[in-house]
């Protein structure tokens, strides 16, 4: 059956009629943390440019302390610990960004 056929049914004297546009929504071709932000040729086809969504990497929560590098301890050291002592409050890609520009400060 054709979706015309499907739109001119009658149920219980009621038409049955297609969504508006603006009511139909279109599922995110991107992954997760990421937005379509218009297109891109890849490969001679048109694709969703994703990006990653920026407002919540490295927003850093009012009266959450971040742990400081200490003098000796080397950078992966640090963040190893900074990861793993902040990974409760932060998701595990924010707890990283959060951690680097910690450690930049530093130097």
């Amino acid at each position: 059956m054709k979706l015309e056929d499907i739109i001119k049914l009658k149920i219980n004297n009621f038409e049955i009629k297609p969504p508006a546009k603006k009511e139909m929504i279109e599922p995110n071709p991107c992954w997760e943390g990421y937005e379509a932000i218009g297109t891109k040729i890849v490969d001679g086809r048109e694709v969703p440019n994703c990006v990653k969504i920026k407002d919540e990497m490295g927003v850093v929560k009012e009266g959450f302390p971040i742990p400081s590098p200490s003098g000796d301890e080397s950078e992966s050291d640090y963040m190893s610990r900074c990861i793993s002592e902040i990974s409760g409050e932060y998701e595990h890609d924010q707890s990283i960004a959060i951690c680097i520009g910690k450690w930049q400060e530093k130097g």
